[in-house]
């Protein structure tokens, strides 16, 4: 897909809307109201997207912090009048006639702080910094802090953007190296407790070399997996490991979901992957993280670090069903 086709589709849109946004606050911080339904959040285009309360999620599926309680089934997207002149892009694949777009980045314009947090809300932003926006793609590389650890990132919209159903879909080339675990999903702490639903629509472990069937002999990731946690701790809703799909971080492809009440399918490059059929009704939040560990195992001294070596998403798009 041509970006910079599709960053002239949603120049041409939100060129005129007038956006105003009535936000919800998520749990960690504090509690409220979500908007009205709205056709548009473009994070690229400047529209007005005012943060509510600083929260995040955490690394892990439990958090040991109790947020307030929220509305946790509806959506807070920004108002703005529909497109005038063209169509907003649909999903890969799909018929762009059943969705409207309800959030969109195309990395054009830098990091959006309007739309985007660089921590969490249970932890602070790591100071050594692995995360740019240039090239018209958001970057997060492999990086150490200057006690020698590496340095995880994660950036999301908690507080800012939630969506419950609808179509969520990234175009990414992933990083290289042992330990590196970069992911693209979906989050929602709004309830006290640990009660954590979570919907994996990305994530991939290039550290498990190829006895794993996650990467090649070289740590290239050539697999991926969805998977979806129900909320309950530790119950697994459904999990499928997507393999021999070549060297992902050789190029760009798309990974996507669509949600809808009672089912989930998941799509590689617009070619269904996974389906499960489960009911999640709570809102959630976008998240875009690198972490470390799991079935990448530890990064070590021969993980390439820097920018060279990224996870790089070159957009990030929400739809909702009309």
């Amino acid at each position: 897909m041509n970006n910079t086709t599709n960053t002239r589709l949603i120049k041409s849109i939100i060129s005129s809307a007038c956006a105003s946004l009535i936000l919800a606050a998520c749990g960690g911080g504090g509690g409220g109201d979500t908007a009205p339904d709205s056709s548009l959040v473009s994070a690229s285009s400047g529209a007005i997207v005012s943060p509510s309360s600083h929260a995040g999620s955490n690394e892990t599926l439990a958090s040991e912090a109790a947020p307030t309680e929220t509305a946790a089934t509806e959506t807070t997207e920004a108002k703005a009048e529909p497109a005038t002149e063209e169509a907003a892009p649909g999903p890969f694949g799909q018929n762009a006639n059943d969705y409207r777009m309800t959030f969109s980045d195309e990395f054009e314009n830098g990091f959006n702080t309007s739309v985007w947090n660089d921590t969490t809300w249970d932890k602070p932003a790591p100071e050594t910094v692995n995360y740019a926006v240039e090239d018209g793609s958001l970057k997060m590389w492999p990086a150490r802090d200057p006690q020698g650890n590496f340095v995880a990132r994660v950036i999301d919209t908690d507080g800012k953007f939630y969506q419950t159903y609808g179509y969520y879909e990234i175009e990414a080339k992933l990083p290289v190296g042992k330990g590196t675990w970069p992911a693209f999903w979906l989050y929602n702490h709004d309830e006290p407790g640990n009660f954590r639903p979570e919907i994996d629509i990305m994530e991939a472990y290039a550290g498990g070399g190829p006895a794993s069937g996650w990467s090649d002999a070289n740590f290239h990731p050539t697999a991926y997996a969805p998977t979806i946690w129900t909320g309950a701790p530790g119950v697994l809703g459904g999990t499928k490991m997507v393999m021999d799909l070549g060297d992902l971080s050789a190029g760009y492809h798309k990974y996507a979901l669509k949600w809808e009440p009672g089912k989930q399918t998941y799509y590689f490059d617009g070619k269904e992957v996974y389906s499960v059929n489960l009911e999640m009704p709570r809102r959630m939040y976008l998240m875009l993280d690198l972490l470390y560990g799991s079935a990448s195992g530890q990064p070590d001294d021969s993980t390439p670090t820097g920018k060279n070596n990224s996870f790089d998403v070159k957009y990030v798009r929400v739809w909702q069903f009309k």
